[in-house]
């Protein structure tokens, strides 16, 4: 039973990426491949990020004589990144499932039920932590010899790392779900949350340069710290840097042994868990003027409702916005050094002050192609679909009406962000133009392009919002596409233009591609929709 669980588990989470509608359970093979190829450009694109953290790590460290650190700091970030991706799943998955009560009526064992749970969990940290410790792995191998027992080792530390997120997860997860079950707005605290662990671990990773730094100077002062703060990761980094088979050992056994512990004790209360009822918000109603608006604006305003209750929407739908804001109040109190902090990390150490305006547009769009709330608009509607298409409303009003909401969103976001930019970084004349034309024109061409995808790649049947925000065709590629127009043309302008036009010039020619199609999917969701969405959620 626990095996067939996890299949379900397994085979729901493929569906909600692979599958396209009703009546059309599976898209092409052609799509398939494209998602192959996104799965591997983004695996690509953290494998670089990573690879230039750890080279620039391994040698400071191998070099005062604690080579072990290089490890410990890399199952540290690893552990940080599982537990910022698969806190709020526990919450959700473990405390909160809502087919808890469905499945313990049926004659499937308690134990079944939080098993395949775990397992999945444990799977998706492996997911999250192989982004980092495959590629610890590979500069390590790249800067000098290693020993077979060697790579064993690291392959065992590997293997039994995630059990410490999976086990924290499980903690804070179940203090998560207390905590909410006693407030009103849960929504706007589980958002809260989740942008804090995502400040810190950004933090961590933009200040991991000046960390370094101090830890080359003040070596055996930071690993007596890490010994006695964090011992797990002490034992793993001695366990294979200096093959340690007790350093393994302990390692081992704080994995496993606290993992055991929490397992234990939420099979012994995980009936009370599954069944527990939480209070329900109770609304008072409140007379109020009613006022008239158009139909567009109308839905507009249903849908930035909807953005306001879901906590995963508004998180996973706005991180992009709220990155590019982060980013340019930053630059705005403390100067351009996060600007030549992400030079660093992206752009080859580029002298920030010397191309400050368009790597400047380059982040903000880069942050603002992550807004993604067009993308799944149409598919959450879900089994309610049905009321827009016998409303009297034109498919244009329903399908226009969700970009609109995106760009309520974005485009204060973006604005201020350029203003914030163009004031800290002194633009003037055609620099002030580009970094607010720019982002404007991106922020456009997202929205419509995310409820164009979502027009022909819906995703209806789906039991968990979640699946459709984070998961599903749309999404996924409507992000990965906006990250596409963003990087292709400054690797064209950066290989093969730059000598032979202003980057000014390439600027005004990605905003002029930009509007023309702002107005072919503007005329297409306008003139010639009508049919693809009366066909929505049909059988």
């Amino acid at each position: 039973m626990l095996k067939t669980l996890l299949k379900i588990h397994a085979k729901a989470w493929m569906e909600s990426m692979f599958s396209r509608r009703r009546g059309k359970k599976h898209i092409g093979v052609g799509m398939k491949i494209l998602f192959v190829f996104l799965g591997i450009y983004a695996v690509a694109a953290f494998g670089l990020l990573f690879g230039m953290m750890f080279d620039a790590m391994y040698e400071p460290f191998n070099m005062i004589g604690m080579g072990w650190l290089y490890y410990a700091m890399a199952a540290i970030m690893a552990g940080m990144l599982c537990f910022i991706g698969s806190v709020f799943f526990t919450q959700s998955m473990i405390f909160e499932a809502k087919d808890n009560e469905l499945l313990l009526s049926m004659p499937i064992r308690p134990s079944a039920i939080l098993g395949s749970r775990m397992l999945l969990l444990i799977l998706i940290n492996y997911a999250y932590s192989f982004l980092i410790m495959a590629v610890c792995g590979v500069v390590r191998c790249i800067m000098g010899p290693v020993t077979v027992l060697g790579v064993i080792r690291y392959l065992l530390c590997c293997l039994l790392l995630p059990l410490i997120p999976s086990t924290l997860s499980c903690i804070v997860g179940g203090l998560i779900a207390l905590i909410i079950s006693h407030l009103r707005n849960k929504n706007f605290f589980t958002m809260l949350l989740s942008l804090v662990f995502l400040a810190l671990y950004f933090m961590f990773c933009f200040n991991m340069q000046s960390y370094i730094e101090r830890m080359v100077k003040n070596g055996a002062a930071i690993g007596a710290a890490i010994q006695k703060a964090l011992p797990p990761f002490y034992a793993m980094g001695l366990a294979v840097q200096n093959g340690d088979w007790g350093q393994l050992l302990i390692f081992t056994l704080w994995c496993v042994l606290p993992f055991a512990a929490v397992y234990a004790l939420l099979s012994h209360y995980f009936i009370r868990i599954a069944t527990s009822k939480r209070g329900l918000k109770k609304v008072k109603y409140e007379a109020k003027a009613m006022h008239a608006s158009s139909a567009i604006w109308a839905l507009t305003v249903k849908d930035l409702r909807r953005l306001i209750n879901s906590s995963n929407y508004m998180l996973n739908g706005c991180l992009g916005a709220i990155l590019a804001l982060a980013i340019a109040i930053i630059t705005a109190v403390k100067g351009n050094g996060i600007l030549q902090t992400l030079a660093d990390m992206y752009a080859g150490g580029a002298d920030v002050n010397s191309i400050a305006m368009p790597f400047a547009c380059v982040v903000e769009c880069m942050t603002m192609s992550m807004c993604i709330l067009s993308a799944p608009s149409i598919s959450l509607e879900g089994k309610n679909l049905w009321t827009l298409q016998s409303a009297p409303l034109r498919a244009k009003e329903v399908l226009l009406s969700k970009a609109l909401m995106h760009l309520v969103v974005t485009v204060p976001a973006s604005l201020i962000a350029s203003l914030l930019f163009s004031v800290s970084l002194k633009m003037k004349g055609l620099d002030l133009l580009l970094i607010f034309l720019m982002p404007l024109m991106l922020s456009a061409f997202m929205a419509l392009l995310g409820v164009t995808v979502n027009l022909h790649w819906p995703r209806f049947d789906y039991t968990s919002e979640t699946a459709v925000i984070k998961q599903s065709a749309s999404s996924t590629i409507t992000m990965f596409s906006g990250m596409g127009i963003v990087l292709l043309p400054v690797l064209l302008y950066v290989l093969l233009l730059r000598k032979y036009m202003k980057v000014h010039v390439m600027m005004l020619i990605c905003a002029a591609a930009l509007a023309i199609g702002v107005f072919i999917m503007y005329d297409y969701l306008a003139h010639r929709a009508d049919r693809a969405f009366a066909k929505l959620n049909q059988e």
